[in-house]
């Protein structure tokens, strides 16, 4: 009877630090995950030293973000980041790019995946009347 108070006690103890040191076990490696997605996406040589990348990820969810600073990137680098690295994260991981689209107007450019493809559809041939 004593040693099974004695295995509870220890239990309520030290399971809350040892469930507590799981969940941030597997943050961490959502995102070590994410930050290796968006490495093998950019081309790196060409950006070095002018790029900055950030990743976080939710200690009780799925949610992540991913935050590239492209100030120092052109307008066509920017987009080709955002075609290359939003195909590559999964759904519940949002990316934010900051950057300076026009020389004139920095911008945010926040991609948010919906879980699902989108469907695109073929037009329909238009028939004339014969």
């Amino acid at each position: 009877m004593q040693v099974g108070g004695l295995l509870l006690a220890i239990a309520l103890t030290y399971g809350p630090v040892l469930l507590l040191l799981g969940l941030l076990n597997l943050r961490d490696r959502r995102q070590s995950t994410l930050l290796g997605t968006v490495l093998r996406q950019l081309p790196w040589r060409e950006l070095r030293g002018r790029l900055a990348i950030h990743a976080r990820c939710a200690l009780l969810s799925r949610r992540g973000l991913v935050r590239l600073d492209m100030r120092a990137c052109s307008r066509d680098e920017i987009w080709e980041a955002v075609g290359r690295v939003s195909r590559s994260l999964p759904p519940s991981v949002r990316l934010v790019i900051d950057g300076t689209v026009d020389p004139q107007f920095p911008a945010t450019v926040t991609v948010e995946a919906t879980g699902s493809p989108a469907r695109c559809h073929p037009p329909r041939p238009s028939v004339a009347p014969g």
